[in-house]
């Protein structure tokens, strides 16, 4: 509501200001128009001298009194004007004392214009060059009567300009009211809401407080359980390492000893003894080996995964000269990780490509690695025996094989391995395969360990 009124006495102010200097422009052209007249006289006299020396002279000579009949008679109109103005600035004085203060601007004004006046005394004399100035006075007074004209309709349409603002200041008041009762109400509710709210707080805090003290209670017994789990885990891997040895070492020396006296299906269950007890103590091994991932911190260094990757191909390649295993290694991207994870990550994933590979005549793996959004994706592809996708998910479990050992030998537990070490590193682990068409084996690590 203040605004508006500021807006609307602004607006009553500029129109003063438009009405006062309408009226010194008004006068001017008055004291112009006399101006004029006498100008034109003297115009008609020196027009008459001119004749013999232009034909045209005579035609704007002749323009000339017809544009000053239609100007005397703007003049009138304008003088009407003016006296509608001085009404109209009479009507207009109680509305703003600023009045005041624009009168003694006009007497400023007036003063300046007498200055005026007797400039154009002097330049009087110098009516010969003002005659052709005289032609683009008189379109500029067109122009500015055109402009007054156009300003008394803007003026009139400020007034009804100003007239819809009081009216729509008069709604927006009223609904000013009404959102001020609106804003007390909200400003109620919103003291009860707070006041409830406060008190729901309250309840969370002292729901976290306690959650927080159970999580930590859940995580020293989690920690103890896994602490004792493995210490369990590596406690049975080294007892059934003795009896294991002795069934071995008795296996052996019956072998040794016996063998010629025995028949071939003894013989035959001795051989079994002895795969078996090695296939146990690489079990126990590989037991050890998972139970020790769990303890061990990773030691993140700079991997140059290429060299790593080149290396174990060569040795795996020279550990199976009889086999024509051909690798194709791509560009690799280096990562920051633990170096022996890493190896053994890579170890296990190649050797079960060689492994699986074997029945084909012509093995070919290829390894490679890219770039997708945050992460670095490596991946491994065989042409060997392949999986059903629909055991894809128990890949990567403890003891999980896909493939009897009379096909592939094995102990489950390289997969699992696999899985934990790319986890701890933050990854992920997943497959693709079908059956005789090869597989392949993809892990991601993430892209801000790369260097």
């Amino acid at each position: 509501m203040i605004i508006a009124n500021k807006e609307l006495v602004f607006q009553h102010e500029e129109k003063e200001k438009r009405a006062a200097e309408l009226i010194i422009a008004n006068r001017e052209l008055i004291y112009q128009n006399e101006e004029k007249e006498k100008r034109a006289s003297e115009l008609i006299i020196a027009n008459n001298e001119l004749v013999f020396q232009n034909e045209e002279k005579e035609k704007r000579a002749a323009e000339l009194i017809i544009a000053n009949k239609e100007l005397i008679f703007q003049n009138r109109e304008k003088e009407k004007r003016a006296a509608e103005l001085i009404i109209a600035n009479k009507e207009l004085a109680f509305q703003n004392e600023e009045k005041g203060k624009r009168a003694a601007e006009l007497t400023i004004a007036n003063k300046e214009l007498a200055f005026q006046n007797e400039e154009k005394g002097k330049r009087a004399a110098e009516l010969t060059i003002a005659n052709k100035e005289l032609a683009f006075q008189n379109e500029e007074k067109g122009k500015r009567a055109a402009e007054l004209m156009i300003a008394n309709k803007e003026l009139a349409f400020q007034n009804e300009e100003k007239g819809k603002r009081a009216a729509e200041l008069t709604i927006a008041n009223k609904e000013l009211a009404f959102q001020n009762e609106e804003k007390e109400k909200r400003a109620t509710e919103l003291t009860i809401a707070n006041k409830e709210l406060k008190k729901a707080e309250d309840g969370i805090r002292q729901l976290n407080e306690e959650l927080e003290q159970k999580v930590i209670q859940r995580t020293v017994q989690l920690e103890s359980v896994n602490k004792e789990l493995e210490s369990f885990s590596y406690s049975v891997a080294h007892d059934l390492r003795t009896p294991l040895r002795a069934v071995h070492g008795y296996a052996r020396i019956l072998k040794e000893d016996h063998a010629p006296s025995l028949n071939p299906e003894a013989n035959r269950v001795i051989n079994n003894i002895q795969s078996y007890a090695t296939k146990m103590g690489q079990l126990i091994d590989n037991l050890l080996s998972f139970s020790r991932l769990g303890r061990k911190e990773l030691v993140k260094v700079n991997i140059p995964m290429h060299d790593m990757v080149v290396n174990l191909c060569n040795e795996i390649k020279s550990e199976n000269i009889n086999n024509t295993i051909h690798f194709k290694i791509n560009d690799l991207q280096s990562v920051q990780g633990d170096s022996v994870a890493i190896k053994q990550v890579w170890l296990n994933l190649i050797s079960n490509a060689v492994k699986y590979s074997k029945l084909n005549s012509k093995p070919v793996i290829e390894i490679g690695s890219g770039v997708k959004g945050d992460e670095i994706d490596y991946y491994i592809k065989d042409n060997g025996a392949g999986f059903d996708m629909r055991y894809a998910s128990n890949l990567f479990g403890m003891f999980q094989r896909l493939h009897s050992d009379d096909e592939f030998e094995g102990t489950g537990i390289g997969l699992a391995i696999v899985h934990r070490i790319i986890t701890k590193h933050g990854g992920r682990v997943w497959a693709e395969g079908k059956v005789n068409e090869g597989a392949t084996f993809y892990f991601s690590l993430p892209k801000n360990a790369s260097l």
